[in-house]
């Protein structure tokens, strides 16, 4: 039997034991849960007792102690689970011989075998397809992918509840959005945040989640910023390509940040030339020199985030006056370029990752002229 988690976790009826099972997928967080959903059934099982519960590793596994173990019951227990981590590191050979020998266990038994996915999806290893086959047909096969839109938005506001907080729809959808394309464990993570910021208070809003969550936009806006800085094109174009692929920002929007961060990176370096370091209120003269609005002004902005000052300090610090006032010209080119007024953009996603390739690479010819950039605009 093969089942998404959203069906696995829908059917409570559902056994593990006198099964092979495999649990694969990117959620690990997910995978925990279904282990201990089967250690309370083995418990059931076991007349409340904990279950004869045995760990083992794929890559030193062997098929014959594996098959011995999982037939082999104890006297004192009347369930008994064997998980084997890492499975899609069993050797070749031992995972063919387990596809030859996969059959029914002991009622009161259970073989799972638990993937990693670890590392790029280029060099993910998986189980073979024969193992696979032969525990879908004869036992049951979950897989726990990433989960989005209302799965995720549910699961933040059962994990909510677990502290005693009633996590607002809105307020849900919001934190599973800003998380979306990371783990479950670091939404869990902020869930916890949340929680302990609201106290005694019993429901957590929207105005919370903006209060307390970073925005992972503005966490990839100062790496890419940081990157640009440094002038590590490849670095800066994955941070973008995950933002437009991962995160689905929009390309205008994105060059908006990127905008805003070399302004506030101008802003910073204007201050440190007029001798202003961290920590000190600088002289009304020099105030004077920023913008007076607390959205546009760089240190009212960020002020308490110190992490952040210092991030800037140091990307002001990589900028000479040149080469800031190309950025914000090549900046000002692409922004009416995007939106009509100096040529007819194609392609936005190719005209914002061209602009940050001018930007590391300190360019002074617009890319627009280029080859490739004549694919962007038309």
């Amino acid at each position: 039997m093969k089942l998404s988690y959203p069906k696995f976790r829908s059917d409570k009826n559902l056994s593990f034991l006198g099964r092979w099972c495999l649990l694969s997928g990117a959620e690990h967080r997910l995978k925990r849960d279904a282990l201990e959903r089967l250690r309370k059934e083995a418990s059931r099982a076991a007349g409340g007792e904990e279950p004869d519960w045995e760990s083992l590793e794929g890559p030193t596994l062997k098929a014959a102690d594996l098959l011995l173990r999982a037939q082999t019951g104890t006297l004192l227990a009347g369930a008994r689970v064997v998980v084997v981590n890492r499975a899609e590191r069993i050797p070749a050979d031992e995972q063919e011989t387990l596809s030859k020998a996969v059959a029914d266990l002991p009622p009161a038994a259970a073989v799972v075998l638990v993937t990693a996915e670890t590392g790029s999806r280029r060099t993910q290893k998986a189980l073979r397809a024969s193992l696979q086959r032969v525990i879908e047909k004869h036992g049951l096969c979950i897989e726990f992918a990433p989960l989005k839109g209302p799965d995720a938005e549910k699961w933040v506001m059962e994990r909510a509840g677990e502290y005693g907080k009633r996590l607002e729809r809105a307020a849900a959808r919001k934190l599973a959005e800003q998380k979306l394309g990371t783990s479950l464990a670091e939404l869990e993570n902020e869930v916890a945040k949340l929680a302990s910021y609201v106290g005694d208070r019993p429901t957590i809003t929207s105005a919370d989640v903006d209060e307390v969550t970073p925005r992972l936009v503005e966490e990839a806006i100062f790496g890419l910023t940081d990157a640009v800085a440094k002038q590590q094109p490849a670095r800066a174009v994955t941070v973008l390509r995950a933002m437009l692929r991962d995160r689905r920002e929009a390309p205008a929007g994105i060059l908006a940040m990127i905008a805003q961060a070399m302004r506030e990176i101008w802003q910073f370096k204007v201050l440190l030339d007029h001798g202003w370091r961290q920590g000190e209120e600088p002289p009304d003269e020099v105030k004077a020199l920023l913008p007076s609005g607390a959205r546009r002004n760089a240190l009212k902005r960020i002020a308490g985030r110190q992490w952040q000052v210092r991030h800037r300090i140091n990307q002001a610090n990589s900028f000479s006056w040149s080469r800031l006032t190309r950025a914000l010209r090549a900046l000002n080119d692409c922004d009416l370029a995007m939106k009509g007024m100096a040529s007819k953009v194609v392609d936005a996603n190719m005209a914002i990752e061209l602009l940050v390739v001018q930007l590391c690479r300190d360019l002074e010819m617009p890319l627009w002229d280029s080859g490739r950039g004549r694919r962007a605009h038309g």
